[in-house]
């Protein structure tokens, strides 16, 4: 799974872990999360070496700016971040449906690799 999956599905995962659910669902769900902190604290970790590497400076809006000479080799190196295929393995969990549980369209799509919504 590449590392961008996972990263890409945090915020769902927030809203998520914070709904009320029956306690075989927080169970599974717990233990998914502690799972994937071990490559969201890689992915944190190589993040902030290319940003140091680079001159990045962190904008108010969390985007980062490179001074224009080292913007390429960057984002190369992000790029490459992003596409690395962890080496963690992720058992997929059903979650049943509930009106606890309140998440967008983009929050399923994000956490489509991870998790089955079942209605």
């Amino acid at each position: 799974m590449k590392i961008f999956s996972i990263i890409n599905a945090i915020g769902a995962f927030n809203k998520l872990t914070s709904a009320d659910m029956p306690i075989p669902d927080a169970y599974k769900l717990q233990k998914l999360t502690a799972a994937l902190q071990t490559d969201i604290a890689f992915f944190n970790e190589q993040n902030e070496k290319i940003i140091k590497k680079h001159g990045g400076e962190i904008q108010g809006n969390g985007t980062v700016r490179y001074p224009e000479e080292n913007t390429s080799a960057a984002q190369a190196e992000f790029e490459e971040l992003i596409s690395f295929e962890t080496q963690t393995e992720i058992q997929k969990i059903t979650i049943k449906a509930s009106e606890n549980i309140n998440i967008s369209v983009k929050d399923i799509t994000a956490l489509e690799p991870f998790v089955e919504f079942i209605i």
